[in-house]
C-alpha cells in the first residue's frame, strides 16, 4: 500500500526530497570551507524545516490514502491505526 495514489504526488515528494540533498550537500561544502559556524546551524535548521515539511506530506499522503481506503474497506485499518500511533509516540 502505497501512501502515493498520483505520479504528480512522488514527483512533489522527489522534488522536495533532491532540495533537501542540495541542502545537505551545501553544509558540507560549508564544512569544509570553514564557515562561521551560525551560518552552518542555519543551515542545519532550514534542512530540519525541510524534512518537517516533507513528513508532514508523507503523513497526510497516509492519513489521505492508506487510511482512508482501509477504513472504507475495513481492511487493515487497526494494523495501519496501531502502526501511526507507535510512530508518533517515538517521537516524544
Amino acid at each position: 500500500m502505497s501512501f502515493l495514489h498520483t505520479n504528480d504526488d512522488k514527483e512533489k515528494i522527489v522534488v522536495r526530497m533532491n532540495r533537501i540533498e542540495g541542502q545537505l550537500r551545501g553544509i558540507r561544502k560549508m564544512i569544509d570551507d570553514e564557515k562561521p559556524c551560525m551560518d552552518i546551524l542555519n543551515q542545519i535548521a532550514s534542512v530540519q524545516a525541510a524534512l518537517k515539511g516533507l513528513w508532514k506530506e508523507v503523513v497526510r499522503g497516509h492519513l489521505q490514502n492508506c487510511m482512508h481506503d482501509a477504513l472504507k474497506s475495513g481492511k487493515n485499518a487497526d494494523k495501519l491505526i496501531n502502526e501511526l500511533v507507535e510512530h508518533l509516540d517515538k517521537l516524544k
